[in-house]
C-alpha cells in the first residue's frame, strides 16, 4: 500500500474512534461498578456467617452448652443477631482483633439483655432440675 492509501483509510472514519473510547468507557464504568457491588456483598452478611457464629458460641459455652443445649442456642441466636444487626462484617472482624476485655467492653451493652435472661433461664432451670433430683425422705 502507498502512503497515500494508509492515510485514506482512516480518512473519515473518526466515529469509529469515538465509538470504541465510548464503549471501552462503559465497560470500565461497569467493571468498577460490579467491583463496587461485590466488595459490598462481601461486607454484608450472609445467612451461612449467622450460622457459623452461632455454632462457634453454642461450642464455647462449654458445660451449659451441653447442660442446657435449647437455652444456650436461643441465647446465641439472640446475642448474635444483635451483633449483626449492630456492626459491618468489616467492622465485627475489626473488633474481633482487639483484645478479649475491650472486645467484652464494646459488645456486651448490645446484647446484655440477651445474656440476662440466658442466666436467669439457667437459674431457672437448675433450681427446677435440683428439685427433681431431691429424694424425698418419708419418716415412719
Amino acid at each position: 500500500m502507498t502512503e497515500e492509501k494508509r492515510g485514506n483509510f482512516m480518512k473519515g472514519k473518526g466515529w469509529l474512534i469515538v465509538i470504541i473510547a465510548v464503549f471501552a468507557g462503559y465497560k470500565i464504568y461497569t467493571g468498577l461498578s460490579d467491583l463496587i457491588k461485590s466488595r459490598r456483598e462481601q461486607e454484608q452478611w450472609t445467612a451461612e456467617d449467622r450460622d457459623l457464629l452461632i455454632n462457634k458460641c453454642v461450642s464455647e459455652t462449654g458445660d451449659n452448652g451441653t447442660k442446657y443445649p435449647e437455652l444456650t442456642k436461643d441465647y446465641c441466636e439472640c446475642s448474635h443477631d444483635k451483633i449483626l444487626a449492630k456492626f459491618t462484617k468489616a467492622e465485627y472482624l475489626e473488633l474481633i482483633k482487639k483484645p478479649v476485655a475491650e472486645q467484652v467492653k464494646i459488645s456486651l451493652p448490645i446484647f446484655q439483655d440477651c445474656l440476662t435472661e440466658y442466666q436467669n433461664a439457667i437459674k431457672t432451670a437448675g433450681i427446677a432440675s435440683d428439685s427433681t433430683n431431691r429424694k424425698v425422705e418419708v419418716k415412719q
